[in-house]
Order: structure tokens, then sequence, then C-alpha cells
């Protein structure tokens, strides 16, 4: 008997040889159950039921079962998407943030103390590696490659989508089928939407969702240079490093000290403003009721490094270096004296003469340290001090050049032998009024030079009126001429000592505009902690100075060793490596130590004295102008004169010692954010945002929606398209061009809309006509 297809009569397509079945035939009752065709999975066991029904009437009920259509239910994950499509979604997704949370701590792990001192080791390790760009730049490829593997995965979702939902034109039916399966990515699927010319079509989200995703796909290629363009120059604190810091002279026998200079070469030579380290001890000059204006004792110690950006660099520096201990301190003074006028011999006797005032006489000392409160402590003998002598200069000043300050040393005040017997120039403990502190008399002036011409000789000095440490007196209208005593001291140590920085250091210059009276010194008093208020020592960008004790120098080191200096005799390496320094800065206040030395701090004026280099007359003049502190003044004079013979003299330091430094580094990174601006970071977080709102999107919508597509899956995409009105298509593009067929498509009446569903006569899922 012959076997009867399950589908009716076998058929020939018209035109071909190729067998066809009648889906509208039922199975023949008559079909015996020995004729019935058992289906057989790929192993050869029989699919269905466990056991066979030999009966006709159980045959019967496998067929009818076999026939009824399946109900379009929402497929499992594992089908509609496949592992692949999960992992690339979620395992993808996770991947995506994972490394967007990686790129915003390369952003922010700087942490919230500067230079990054509270930031991770991790950080600082990619920092001060200078490992940032290379970072950026791998995580970039790596979000590229996540991005590009999810835009493949939503073209497909989308494609499927849009089948089953809405349907596409007969010519785009196949690149839609294909793309749920295999795709290159959203671009072939976003050209199909624009080519529909449809308002319908643009309006619908999957639409968008396609736009979305190229675009941002597109813009993310560009992540690597979006990302770079926000590296800047950042300074990062590094680790602790173990260095050796030069503290010693080493001296020859056949060095001659005696050619030590004598001139005042460092005060004619620019200043080096150089950052320091302070003892936290604090100082006010304000004069008390009796006039007496004091720094208190003051310790301040230098890096032994010469160049400027490593001396800023440093943040934490432990060993031996170099401490001066100084003070100063102002009264009024006990005068009694003559003034005269001095004309310079340049325009003497001519009709635009210049002259300044001349004040000789003596200052009692006894009633002037009476009159202050005071025990002038090792500078007077038992039976006191008396009166001293002075021969002083009274500066004029240029028209609108405002309040001049100059300096007069005294006779004898240097004590001793001078400096150069090697014994301590200067005992802290013994106060700024005693032995071998240098002693001045500061006068500052705005008279000019009409106030001194045409006065007679040795006019007696009236008692001038109390104005804090000052005495003033007035000389021509609205002009006028005030004197101070002070009195400074210093003295230079070797020291353990530790110095550290909470913020950035800066060194300061004074700013002058030659041609003019226009300048600036804020910076260098605020540096030298001379203003009011004085500011801690993060906002003056100086170091906090700690004194450890003596040198950690070990058994005969050379800084014990003695040596002998000839017509000085013998002294060990480390007291000669301070007294060398102290000698030559005494010879810069008072050339060889001859009496009544006048300092020229003043630049817009005319007096006789010795000349100081302009930025540091303007910072002595507008320091005592500014503050009318004289002691701050002197103070920062102090500073200077030790900051330039230090950095002077550090070349010939020769012997080191070890020490640790800890100093910062400028690198290359990302941000921060709140000065440099992070528009690279901002755009790749918002694409970064957009990519998974819209893979999120996407695969919601699929997952809820999509009810015959199965991502990553070929055959079922390749059987779908055998539906009847795509029949003769296939059979005309066995061996053609996509471009013939779509040409032809568009030129035939029967482009009709087809859609992937269900046919309602067999069940099978294929592209039916809308």
């Amino acid at each position: 008997m012959a076997t009867q297809r399950a589908h009716g009569p076998e058929r020939l397509a018209e035109g071909t040889g190729v067998p066809i079945y009648n889906q509208e035939s039922h199975l023949s009752s008559e079909t015996s159950s020995a004729d019935t065709v058992t289906p057989i999975d790929s192993q050869g066991e029989t699919l269905g039921n466990e056991h066979s029904h030999p009966s006709g009437e159980e045959n019967c009920d496998a067929v009818s079962i076999a026939t009824t259509h399946p109900t379009d239910q929402q497929l499992p994950l594992s089908e509609s998407l496949g592992y692949s499509g999960l992992i690339g979604v979620i395992g993808g997704s996770l991947w995506v943030l994972g490394i967007f949370a990686f790129l915003t701590f390369l952003w922010f792990g700087h942490g919230s103390n500067p230079e990054a001192a509270d930031a991770t080791s991790l950080w600082r390790f990619i920092a001060l590696h200078n490992y940032f760009p290379q970072t950026i730049t791998i995580c970039s490829v790596a979000l590229r490659v996540a991005v590009g593997i999810q835009a493949t995965i939503c073209t497909s979702m989308i494609a499927a989508l849009l089948l089953e939902k809405y349907g596409a034109q007969k010519r785009d039916v196949a690149w839609l089928s294909i793309m749920r399966s295999l795709n290159g990515g959203p671009l072939k699927l976003g050209y199909l939407l624009l080519s529909k010319r449809s308002l319908a079509a643009f309006l619908r989200v999957e639409s968008w969702l396609t736009f979305l995703l190229i675009a941002v796909t597109l813009a993310l290629q560009f992540s690597s240079t979006l990302l770079l363009s926000d590296m800047d120059e950042f300074v990062v604190l590094g680790d602790q490093n173990n260095t050796e810091f030069r503290d010693l002279i080493f001296f020859n026998t056949e060095d001659d000290l005696q050619g030590t200079s004598i001139s005042q070469e460092f005060l004619t030579q620019p200043p080096v403003y150089a950052t320091f380290g302070e003892v936290q001890a604090g100082f006010d000059t304000t004069p008390d009721d009796s006039g007496l204006s004091d720094t208190g004792l003051i310790q301040r110690s230098l890096l032994p490094i010469s160049e400027t950006d490593a001396r800023v660099s440093v943040r934490e520096a432990e060993g031996t270096t170099i401490v001066m201990s100084s003070q100063s301190s102002c009264i009024r003074p006990r005068i009694n004296a003559v003034y005269s006028p001095e004309y310079s011999s340049v325009f003497l006797n001519q009709t635009n003469q210049q002259a300044i005032g001349q004040i000789v006489g003596t200052v009692d000392y006894d009633e002037s340290f009476r009159d202050a409160g005071i025990t002038p402590g090792s500078l007077c003998n038992d039976t006191g001090c008396g009166a001293v002598g002075f021969d002083c200069y009274v500066p004029s000043v240029g028209e609108n050049a405002g309040w001049q300050t100059v300096t007069c040393g005294f006779d004898g005040v240097l004590g001793g032998s001078g400096p150069l017997n090697w014994d301590p120039v200067w005992d802290p403990a013994d106060g700024p009024w005693s032995r071998n502190a240098t002693i001045v008399l500061t006068i500052t002036s705005n008279t000019v030079s009409r106030d001194w011409i045409g006065l007679a000789d040795n006019i007696t000095l009236p008692e001038g009126n109390p104005y804090g440490e000052w005495l003033s007196y007035e000389r021509g209208s609205g002009h006028f001429f005030n004197i101070t005593l002070c009195s400074f001291g210093f003295s230079l140590g070797r020291f353990h000592t530790s110095m550290t920085s909470t913020g950035s250091l800066r060194e300061p210059q004074v700013n002058v505009v030659r041609s003019t009276y226009n300048h600036s010194t804020a910076d260098v008093q605020t540096f030298m902690g001379v203003t009011e208020p004085q500011g801690n020592h993060a906002d003056r960008h100086i170091f906090d100075l700690e004194i450890l004790g003596a040198p950690e120098d070990p058994p005969g080191d050379p800084a014990s060793v003695i040596v002998d200096v000839g017509s000085f005799g013998n002294i060990t390496v480390d007291r000669l490596t301070g007294a060398s320094m102290e000698s030559t800065m005494y010879l810069q206040f008072s050339p060889a130590f001859a009496p009544n030395m006048s300092l020229s701090l003043c630049y817009a004026c005319n007096f006789m004295g010795y000349s100081v280099t302009p930025e540091i007359s303007l910072l002595f003049s507008d320091t005592v102008s500014q503050t009318g502190r004289a002691a701050s003044a002197l103070l920062s004079l102090v500073t200077t004169v030790f900051t330039s013979v230090y950095y002077g003299y550090l070349g010939s330091l020769e012997i080191s010692h070890a020490a640790r430094v800890v100093a910062t580094t400028v690198v290359r990174t990302p941000g921060p954010c709140s000065t440099n601006g992070c528009a690279g970071y901002i755009t790749v977080s918002t694409l970064v945002l957009l990519h998974v709102i819209c893979v999120v999107t996407i695969t919601a919508l699929y997952v809820a929606q999509v009810r015959y597509s199965r991502h990553d899956n070929v055959w079922h995409t390749i059987a779908q398209l055998s539906g009847d009105d795509l029949t003769d298509v296939l059979k005309g593009a066995h061996d053609t061009s996509d471009a013939v067929i779509e040409r032809g498509l568009k030129m035939e009446h029967d482009n009709h809309p087809l859609r992937l569903s269900r046919q309602g006569t067999t069940g099978r899922v294929e592209v039916i006509r809308i």
C-alpha cells in the first residue's frame, strides 16, 4: 500500500522538479499504523512519546497533538537571548560599568588633600610612574570592545523587534532576518530605517534606539582622545628617598681664611628669597606702652638645595642643616644731637641743589633702657653703658615716593675683637641687648630736598614726639623723620632638624619697574611673616621647623676634627663652618667693622651710605612704612642676608651627611576637575550612561515582546524566510547579487510589506504578508 504524506498529496512546483506539499490537506484516516513515519532525532532515537502506539486510535491522538498550533508565549531568556547574548548584555554592561568606575577612580582618586597626599597606593603608583596615558588608552580600548559587542547584540534584538512588530518591505526582510543572528553592527540597520523615508518609521522607539546606539557607539570610538584631553600637569607627593645634605666645609690647611670678603657683595646682588623652615614661635612686634618692640627669638633653617624648583618640591626633609637663631628689638632713644644740611657735591652751588640731613650726637643707653623698662644684659658693664656717639644721615626722598628708611651703625658695638676670633658671636640666651649684637639707629623719612636746603648748621635737635617705638621730628610742612634705636643679633649652628610642609611652597620675588616707583613687596612681606596679621606657615608657604637636637655625627666624623687656621688658632670643622658664614654676614652690615656705617635701605631717596640692591631696599622701606615696625624689617633683612650668604657658601660645603627627603613631582594626570575641568570625562561618562540605558531598554523590549527570534541562532532565521511570499525571491537569488534583487523588488508591484509571524493554517513561523 502506498504511503501517504502527512500534509497531503505530493505535487511539483511550477517550472521545477522540486516537490512541494499541500499545506491545507490533512492526514488520511486510511493511513495504517504500519505506514506511519516516526520521526527520529540525530542519534536515531524516536522523538515524542517514550513508547510507540500500534493501535490506530493512539496514532491518531499523536498526530492530532503534532498538528496543534503552539501558543505564542514569551520565550525563556536561555532561548530568546541565549547564553552568549546574556553574557554580552549582562557581562558586557558590568564590564562597561567597571571600566567607567575605574576611569572615575583615575579622575578622582587623588583624594581631598593637596598634592594627592591621601591618594591610594594604586593611584600614586600609576601617577609616580607616569602610567596614566597608557592606563587610559587600555581602558578606552576595553570600553570600545565591550561597546562594540553590545552594539552587535542590540542590533540583533532591534532587527527582531522590527521584523516581528512592524515588518518590513519585501526587499529588506532578508537583511532584518539575518541581522537577528549575524551582523556587523547597527550601521546597516540604521541605513535600512533611513531608506524607508517614513514618518511613522522614525517615530518608533526602536528607530530612535537604533540611531542613539549608532551615535553613542561611534562617539565612543574617540573615547581615548576625549579622555586624554583632560590630562594636565599635577603635583603629586612622592615617596621618601634617602639622600645626603651638604653641611660642612672641607678645610685644607693650605687654604687662606684671611681672604674672607670684606665687601657687601651679598647686599648688592639680587636676593634669594628661598623657602625656609621656621620654628612654630610666632611673633608680634607691636610695641608696648614703653615703646618696646621685639620679635622674640626666631629660628630659621634653609635646605641645602641650590635649585629653586627642587627646593619648592620638598615636603618633608630630615637631616643636618644650618639653623640661624636671631632676634630684633627696637626702643625710643634718648638723643642729644644737632642736625645740619648736607649738600650733594654734584649740585653744589647750583640752582637745582640736592640736600639731605646730617645728625651728629650721642645716644644715652642707660636712659633709653630705663625708659623702655629693659635690662641691657651683657651689652653694658657694671658701671653702665653711658652715652655712645653717632654720626648719621637722614634721607630726602623723591616727590610722591613715600617713606624711605636707612640704618646707621654705632661705634664699638660689635664687641671683642670681632667675629673673626671664632668665639660665639651672639648668645641667644642673652637677648638682643647684649654683647656682639648689632645696634643701629633706624631712620625713616618723607622729607624732600627743599626741607633741608638753606638751613643753618648745627641746629639743636628738639625733643621728639613719642610714636610707638619711634621719636618723630617735623622738618617742613607735612614732612617728618622718625628715629628708633634697634638691636639685632644672630648666630648659626648645625642641628639635626626636621622640616615639613602641609601645602605648596613658593619663593616670591620683588617686582620692580625701574623706570618708575611702581613695585610690590607684599608677597615677600607675607613670606617673611612681617605682615599684620602674620599668617601661619602654610599661608606663608614655608616649612614647619623642628630642631631635633645635636647633629647625628658618628665618632670620628669630620665635624669634630680640629683644624689649624693659622693666626685664628685651632677650631673644629663644625664651628669653622658656622663662623665663616657668621663673619661674612657681619661684614654685610658693617664693612670692615668700621663705626657709623649707614646702609642705604631706601630706593627712591638721596642718601650717603653703602648702596643696597633695590629689591632689598624696597622690602626694608616698605615693611617700615606699611607696618611701622623696624624690628620686623630688621628680621627680614637678617633672613635675606643669611639666605644669600648660605647659598653663596653652599658650593663650599663638600662634606655630606645622610638625610631623608619627601618631595613632589610634576606628572600628567587627569583632573583635578575643580581646577582644570573634565570635559573629556564628562563627555565619555554621558556616552557610557546613554549606552547602558540604550542596552537595557532594547533588552527589556526584546525580552518582553519577541516571540519567534532566538539570538545567535542561524537555522531558524533561514527557515523563517521560506514563506510563500519569498519563494520566488529565493529561487531567483541563487546566482545574483543583493543589489540586483533589491533593484528588481523596487520596480515590481509586489514589494509589499511582510512581517514575521505564525502562519494561521499550518502554525509555521515565517514571514507573511501584512
